[in-house]
């Protein structure tokens, strides 16, 4: 157990018994820090606000069900000595007789480094489990961090920088800490995901939990990532229509549902699927785009059939191969086999009747302004990086008794699936050089789980496979294995929509993989040799090891 700050103290002091006794600005005030007990940071006591929310209705997300809760919404700002910035840090109190001695720490997504403190982020998810809940702007303002990147000389903010990548998070959960025996959690996914690692991997000590869901880290892969359908596009001069690319998507799920002996319109096993499905099968196939194909975001879509006797299949094979370098090198990899091709997408133009180039956002954006900078003389220090976030060496969060859930949906289209995989493999290979891969997974097993999640989306349900299942009680899970010594030998999944909805079903630990038998009614967890190793990538087009 860890130190946790003196917000949830207060909600558990002993004279304290209801929301009104703990929720006015001068006990928080009196609660806070004083001047000098953290090294170049003050707090603005003047900043405090106060507000008493009872009674209110929590809707089910994907990360925790419905609820109702009451809660005092604490607020204040603290500085950095010689910046003359203000940081915004936002808690969420639970009432005195509902604390449990928690605190949950939670991350952001894209490029903010919070989910906002609104009833549908991601606060109320520590507050129906007795924990204090706690988030932080990072001194941006509201802004995202790539709008306050750049200084006003094109050069990089680099305190904005170590803020977003670590520092800022483990600010917000350290600035009150004093010594209370209590629980100190983290959940978050995406952006918030790869925020995870970096308290993991920085800060191993802090935290007893650790839940990362499809985690944006390799930042800079992962980023130009998203350039890769853009590239292979240009190359081979051919810009499929949306409808070409769901037509791949919706061929792929049709024979690949049944192939973990479980027919219910979800692909469980890509890997099986990139085994047995053979995707020059859809090659010369013809194939009709509707009016309505180009959506209402692309313009003008097709007014007439279009039938089509080139090669549906030629871009989503170049594309499941995964960036390779000039000589056929791999630099780094791509989506499972079921997963949409949203980077993909390309763009109507009225005028000509044809399809043409739309550079994704996110790649685009991390190349003119995060790659296109002035030179810098040299680095300023050798200590780790600053958003790669993909160190592979956990032994102080493992030596500290930490756990970490780490999920991936299968058909994620955003960050690939296989990213979790080939860290978790590097984590493995790294912490236990000598040891098989049946050792070495049950020793990392103790501390560090990683789940991939069949059907589901990024950070969320997936409309095309309504019937895969989600992890949406993942706090609770943890806390069972942090506070009772409960490992998830599998984790606990709901599906939240489609004909299945409500069915309860249980994820496979990695490196298993599920197999239903006795008519899809009976699961097991599994190891398949060729299956693994359709996971694993070897990228030798770099000189050094990619984690």
């Amino acid at each position: 157990m860890r130190n946790i700050l003196p917000l949830a103290a207060a909600v558990g002091a002993a004279h304290a018994t209801s929301l009104s006794d703990i929720c006015n600005d001068a006990y928080i005030k009196a609660a806070l820090p004083a001047d000098g007990t953290f090294q170049g940071i003050s707090m603005i006591s003047s900043s405090v606000s106060t507000t008493i929310h009872s009674n209110v209705s929590i809707s089910s997300s994907n990360f925790y069900p419905a609820a109702t809760i009451s809660y005092c919404d604490v607020t204040f700002n603290y500085t950095h000595t010689g910046r003359n910035d203000r940081v915004a840090l936002t808690y969420w109190l639970p009432a005195p007789a509902d604390f449990k001695n928690r605190f949950l720490t939670t991350g952001g997504e894209a490029y903010d480094i919070n989910e906002s403190s609104s009833t549908s982020g991601s606060l109320p998810g520590g507050l129906m489990y007795g924990a204090v809940a706690g988030l932080t702007d990072g001194g941006f303002n509201g802004q995202s961090f790539d709008d306050i990147f750049l200084l006003a000389n094109g050069t990089v903010d680099w305190q904005n920088t170590f803020m977003f990548g670590y520092q800022g998070i483990h600010e917000m959960m350290e600035i009150g800490r004093q010594p209370q025996c209590v629980y100190t959690y983290y959940q978050s996914c995406s952006e918030g995901g790869r925020e995870g690692w970096s308290q993991a991997q920085r800060y191993g000590y802090d935290y007893d939990g650790i839940i990362v869901g499809a985690p944006a880290f390799r930042f800079a892969h992962q980023q130009i990532n998203h350039l890769v359908p853009n590239v292979v596009e240009q190359t081979m001069d051919y810009y499929p229509p949306p409808c070409e690319l769901e037509l791949i998507v919706n061929a792929t799920i049709a024979p690949c549902d049944p192939l973990d002996g479980r027919a219910d319109g979800v692909v469980a096993r890509s890997d099986l699927c990139k085994l047995h499905f053979n995707y020059t099968s859809l090659i010369g196939a013809p194939y009709y785009c509707a009016a309505s194909s180009g959506g209402s975001s692309l313009g003008l879509g097709f007014s007439k059939r279009q039938s089509m006797s080139s090669t549906p299949a030629q871009n989503g094979t170049t594309l499941l191969a995964g960036l390779k370098d000039t000589q056929g090198r791999q630099a780094y990899l791509y989506f499972q086999p079921g997963a949409d091709f949203d980077d993909a997408e390309t763009t109507y133009d009225s005028e000509t009747g044809t399809w043409g180039l739309s550079i994704d956002g996110n790649g685009g954006e991390f190349v003119a302004k995060f790659v296109n900078l002035q030179e810098a003389d040299t680095l300023t220090s050798l200590d780790n990086d600053t958003l790669m976030t993909h160190n592979p060496d956990l032994s102080v969060l493992q030596q500290s008794g930490g756990k970490i859930l780490h999920f991936h949906g299968e058909q994620d289209p955003s960050v690939p699936t296989a990213s979790s995989v080939h860290y978790y493999e590097a984590v493995r290979k790294i912490m236990f050089p000598n040891e098989s891969l049946n050792t070495s997974a049950a020793a990392l097993g103790e501390f560090y789980r990683l789940y991939l999640v069949p059907g589901m989306a990024h950070c969320g349900t997936n409309s095309e496979q309504p019937n895969g299942p989600f992890p949406q009680t993942n706090m609770a899970v943890m806390i069972d294995w942090v506070e009772n010594g409960v490992v998830p030998v599998t984790l606990n999944a709901t599906v939240l929509q489609g004909d299945n909805e409500g069915e309860h079903q249980q994820i496979c630990a990695w490196p298993l993989c599920p197999l239903w038998s006795n008519n899809g009614t009976t699961m097991d967890c599994v190891f398949d040799q060729a299956s693994y190793d359709t996971w694993i990538y070897d990228f030798d087009a770099y000189k050094l090891p990619l984690y």
